[in-house]
C-alpha cells in the first residue's frame, strides 16, 4: 500500500511540474519550510526528506540481480528509501539546504573559505527506511526485528555531532555514527544529489559507516600550491556499534585541491582487525568479509582508495577512482564464504558527468574489480574479475523531483560458479527508472 501511495504522489508531481520553478535544482526540506521556516532558519537547522524509489529490469528473465543494481536484488518496484534527516549547520552537507560557511568539511574537502575564529556545532541525525536499509545497519544498534521479513527495513545509520574550532588552518572533530570517510561516494552513496541510481562495485568493498570519531585539519599552504588537509580517526570498525570483536579500527586520510578547487586528489585508508565482524544475522550490520579464528587471533584487514577528480570546463567533469583491500584469513570454515586464505582485491572507475542543458545531465562510469579468492560474501565461490558499464540521463525536472532513467551491463570472467541470475549467468543488462522526491 505504502509503495502505492508514493507511485502515485510522483504522478501528481509529474502532472504539475509547470507550476513548480526551477530556479533551485536543489529543494531539500521544503515541506518542513513551509511549517517551521522562521524557527529552522533562525537556528540554522534543517528537517529534509526525501523518497527513492527504483523500477528494476533483467534481461535474463531470472528475479536475482547482485545488490548493486540500485542495492535492489531482485526486478521489479522497490521503495529504495524513505528517509527524514534533522541537522544543522555543515551536518545537513551534502544535501544544498545550507552553502558552506567553513573552510574545512570533515569527509569531502577543504576550501577556499576564510578561517572562522569561533567554534561551531553542527549535527546530523537520519532514519531510513526501505530496501537500502539492509546495507546501512549498525550491527549491536539496528537490530530491529519487526521487519526481520519484510524487504523494507527501518536503519538509522547516521547520528553525530559535527564540531568546528578555530585550531591550525581549521578543524574539525565529528563523534558519533556516521557514513563512511572511503570512497569517491563520500560516504553519502545513498542521499541525493548523486551520479548514479546504482552503485559502483568499489561501494561492495568499502565499509558504509562507523561509530566513532573523526578528526580533521586543514593545514597552512600557499594559495599558489592549493588547498590540503588530512584526517584520522578510531571507530568500533565496520558497520558496528557493539565492536564484538573487541578491536578498534583506524582511519586515515589526506585530501588536495587546487585553489580554483578544479582538480582535487583523495587518499583515504582504514585498518583494524577483520576477525569476527560480519554480524549476527543477514541485513543485521557488521562487514561483507567472513573470517575466523579458533585462537581468537587477530586478522588484519586493509582497505584504502585514490581518487582524482578533474572540472574541465563548467559543463564537463570526470573522477577516476583505485581501490585496493585485504583480508587476513582465518582458520574456521563453516559456510562456503568464509575466508580460509589471506585474500585481496582491487579495481578501479571511471565516470564522466556532462551538463546538457541546466536541468540535465548525462553520466557514464565503467568499472573493473577482481576479487582473488571470492572474499566478499556476495562474490563466495565466485573469484575472478568483473567489468562493468553505466550509462544514465539525471533529469532534475524541478526543485522536487529527480528522474534517472539508467542502464548497466556486468560481465564476469572467473573459474568459479556464475556470478549473476541467482549464480546461474556470466552477464547482467540491468534497465532501472530511479525516481526522487524531495520534500
Amino acid at each position: 500500500m505504502l509503495k502505492k501511495i508514493i507511485l502515485g504522489l510522483f504522478l501528481i508531481l509529474l502532472g504539475n511540474t509547470s507550476a513548480l520553478s526551477t530556479d533551485n535544482f536543489y529543494a531539500p526540506g521544503s515541506f518542513a519550510d513551509s511549517l517551521f521556516g522562521e524557527v529552522l532558519s533562525k537556528n540554522e537547522l534543517g528537517l529534509i526528506g526525501w523518497v527513492s524509489t527504483t523500477l528494476v529490469f533483467n534481461d535474463d528473465g531470472s528475479d536475482g540481480i547482485l545488490p548493486n543494481g540500485a542495492l535492489s536484488s531482485d526486478e521489479g518496484f522497490h521503495l529504495n528509501q524513505l528517509a527524514l534527516m534533522f541537522c544543522k549547520g555543515d551536518g545537513c552537507l551534502p544535501t544544498t539546504k545550507f552553502s558552506p560557511k567553513h573552510n574545512l568539511l570533515s569527509r569531502i574537502t577543504p576550501t577556499p573559505a576564510p578561517k572562522s575564529e569561533s567554534i561551531d556545532i553542527g549535527f546530523n541525525i537520519l532514519a531510513v527506511y526501505g530496501t537500502d536499509s539492509q546495507f546501512l545497519r549498525t550491527s549491536g544498534f539496528d537490530d530491529f526485528d519487526f521487519d526481520d521479513n519484510h524487504d523494507e527495513k527501518l536503519s538509522i545509520p547516521q547520528w553525530y555531532l559535527d564540531i568546528y574550532l578555530p585550531y591550525f588552518d581549521g578543524m574539525n572533530i565529528m563523534v558519533g555514527s556516521f557514513m563512511s570517510a572511503l570512497s569517491r561516494e563520500i560516504g553519502y552513496p545513498y542521499a541525493p544529489p548523486r551520479w548514479f541510481a546504482t552503485s559502483s562495485y568499489e561501494l561492495l568493498y568499502s565499509p558504509i559507516k562507523h561509530v566513532g570519531a573523526l578528526i580533521s585539519i586543514k593545514l597552512p599552504t600557499n594559495k599558489n600550491f592549493g588547498l590540503l588537509s588530512i584526517e584520522g580517526g578510531v571507530t568500533t570498525g565496520w558497520n558496528t556499534f557493539d565492536n564484538r570483536n573487541g578491536s578498534l579500527a583506524y582511519l586515515a586520510g589526506i585530501r588536495y585541491r587546487t585553489s580554483d578547487m578544479r582538480t582535487g586528489i583523495d587518499l583515504e585508508m582504514i585498518y583494524g582487525n577483520g576477525a569476527d565482524d560480519f554480524g549476527e544475522a543477514p541485513a543485521k550490520g557488521g562487514s561483507q568479509f567472513f573470517a575466523l579464528s579458533s585462537s581468537g587471533k587477530d586478522l588484519d584487514r586493509f582497505t584504502g582508495n585514490i581518487t582524482l577528480m578533474h572540472q574541465f570546463n563548467p559543463r564537463l567533469e570526470a573522477i577516476l577512482e583505485f581501490f585496493y583491500g585485504s583480508q587476513e584469513g582465518g582458520d574456521i570454515k563453516a559456510a562456503p564464504q568464509f575466508i580460509v586464505e589471506d585474500a585481496e582485491w582491487y579495481g578501479s572507475f571511471a565516470a564522466l558527468r556532462y551538463q546538457l542543458q541546466p536541468d540535465l545531465h548525462v553520466n557514464t562510469r565503467i568499472e573493473w574489480v577482481k576479487d582473488k579468492v571470492g572474499a566478499n560474501v556476495l562474490f563466495a565461490g565466485s573469484p575472478g574479475e568483473v567489468y562493468s558499464f553505466t550509462a544514465n540521463l539525471d533529469w532534475q525536472i524541478n526543485p522536487y523531483l529527480n528522474i534517472i532513467p539508467e542502464i548497466k551491463y556486468d560481465q564476469y570472467d572467473g573459474n568459479g560458479l556464475p556470478l549473476f541470475g541467482n549464480k546461474t549467468q556470466n552477464n547482467q543488462l540491468l534497465g532501472l527508472l530511479n525516481i526522487i522526491f524531495k520534500f
